[in-house]
């Protein structure tokens, strides 16, 4: 069985009717029937500022296409692209999805859910394939935001105990989701939640000022499941000081504002976020630790089962802002990197925070030569002067640079000293026993290597004085299925006590 999201606007009160604009770039069929290809909007290039007052330009984004599919069984996609192309990149490429084209019509299989992504030549103007096991209401009396077939504008909607969110896949509802010490709440359903009514009015990212998709604070038994969230005004998945959450497949996408990260978990224990699509144009998945929670450490915390897509900023981050004792028990594995910004995996120990026990595990990191580089706007009048620049993030990158400097203290408007919280006992700014196992790199061959190296940079770097990394493993890494070692890794290293790197086949 499968269906798929219809958005159609019943309206009774008004001559006019909304209709969610349909792709000109891609029709699809599911085995042999047309589904409605939907846009949402990314940004264009990687060129990025400190939130400057006003909201980011439109001529620096563009149009990408979209469809959710709802299935339990194996499907056969049929692709038109009506856009001129030579070459069609089916993505995670660990996923191996194999196509046929004949006649301009792009054909494969999905024998199982996932979210995937087609490109044309490149990422601009591509096409996401949401394939979503149904998540359904057994009883609409049982939820307190019951939100079935159309369009719906409720706004910010407050959740308190025991509340609950139901979206039907043919919903489409513009609002937010807020919850402030809360217990027992759920978000589920197929359907799309989307933020672009809401205006920033604010630097801030920690505040209520500005909502974004989800914000939750001090909450406990958190439950996300299903749901798509498109055009955040700011972060868009967050949750501070959240005790025990879960998101399971959700889809984060079409974010293109500043500061728009995918998933923000700020002291925060026993979480994880699986089986889900967040594609960022800030940081997409990064757990950070901010004074008014530093007594609280971030630990117990699992990613899995993830496609990433990082247009700005880190992937699989820790930090930068580590105002807490201890960051613990840190797992991400069996993600896909589809484009991993300036790091794919980071540790970023800008404050107090020992980092320990983490592990990055069977993850798969694309390097595209399309990928163009990252670059900062300093004005108003300065254009994005890159597009020849291949993007080489960091794979790896370990790092303790101060973030309170006096200048990010003033753009951000926070106090130039952190809170002060215990440190007795704590290795401020160290990191320990990390472990990267499995970590396979597709290396397009059109990028240039630097020697015999291919130019995958991983950088471990200690800048304090009197703090050392150590029990640093790295444990399998390939590139294009080559193991690479020491000799041939582009590494920089300082400040590493003990590091086991391993060139053998861990699996």
């Amino acid at each position: 069985m499968y269906t798929y999201s219809k958005f159609e606007h019943d309206y009774t009160k008004s001559i006019f009717k909304y209709v969610e604009p349909i792709s000109k770039d891609y029709r699809v069929f599911v085995n042999g029937t047309e589904i409605p290809v939907y846009t949402y909007r990314i940004s264009k290039y990687p060129f990025n500022r400190v939130w400057p007052g006003f909201q980011r330009p439109g001529n620096q984004t563009e149009l990408s296409s979209f469809v959710n599919i709802i299935s339990d069984e194996a499907i056969e996609i049929k692709v038109i692209a009506n856009r001129p192309h030579e070459k069609i990149l089916i993505k995670p490429y660990s996923k191996q999805i194999s196509h046929e084209e004949k006649k301009g019509e792009i054909t494969f299989i999905l024998k199982e859910n996932g979210n995937f992504v087609l490109e044309t030549d490149s990422y601009h103007h591509c096409l996401c394939i949401f394939n979503s096991k149904p998540v359904v209401c057994d009883d609409k009396a049982s939820v307190t935001y019951y939100f079935g077939p159309g369009i719906h504008m409720p706004g910010k909607i407050r959740l308190k105990d025991n509340e609950s969110v139901y979206v039907d896949k043919d919903a489409l509802v513009f609002g937010s989701i807020f919850a402030e010490n809360a217990k027992n709440i759920k978000v589920f359903g197929n359907g799309l939640f989307d933020d672009s009514c809401e205006g920033r009015i604010d630097n801030s990212c920690y505040e209520a000022f500005t909502n974004g998709n989800i914000k939750f604070y001090d909450c406990e038994n958190v439950k996300v499941e299903g749901v798509l969230f498109r055009d955040s005004a700011i972060w868009c998945v967050n949750v501070f000081h959240c005790f025990h959450a879960e998101f399971d497949n959700i889809k984060v996408f079409g974010q293109w504002h500043y500061n728009t990260d995918g998933v923000d978990i700020v002291n925060s224990q026993n979480i994880t976020v699986k089986n889900s699509f967040i594609h960022s144009f800030d940081d997409t998945i990064t757990i950070k630790g901010i004074d008014r929670y530093s007594y609280t450490n971030n630990e117990n915390i699992l990613i899995e089962n993830c496609v990433l897509w990082c247009d700005w900023g880190k992937t699989c981050e820790i930090g930068i802002e580590t105002a807490c004792r201890e960051y613990k028990h840190i797992t991400f594995r069996n993600c896909d990197i589809l484009r991993g910004g300036h790091a794919a995996l980071d540790i970023a120990m800008g404050e107090a925070a020992e980092v320990s026990d983490i592990l990055y595990e069977n993850i798969n990191v694309e390097y595209n030569a399309f990928d163009t580089a990252g670059e900062y706007q300093h004005s108003d009048d300065l254009a994005y002067n890159a597009q020849d620049k291949i993007s080489i993030p960091h794979l790896i990158r370990i790092s303790n640079g101060r973030w309170r400097t006096p200048e990010m203290c003033e753009q951000w408007n926070i106090p130039l000293e952190m809170v002060p919280i215990d440190l007795d006992g704590v290795q401020i700014a160290c990191a320990h026993d990390i472990t990267y196992k499995n970590i396979n790199v597709f290396y397009d061959e059109k990028i240039p290597k630097i020697g015999e190296k291919y130019n995958v940079p991983i950088l471990l770097e200690s800048v304090l004085e009197n703090v050392e990394y150590y029990n640093i493993n790295m444990l399998g890494i390939r590139v294009n299925g080559t193991e690479i070692d020491e000799s041939i890794a582009l590494m920089e290293i300082k400040g590493v006590k003990s590091m086991n790197f391993k060139s053998e086949d861990y699996k």
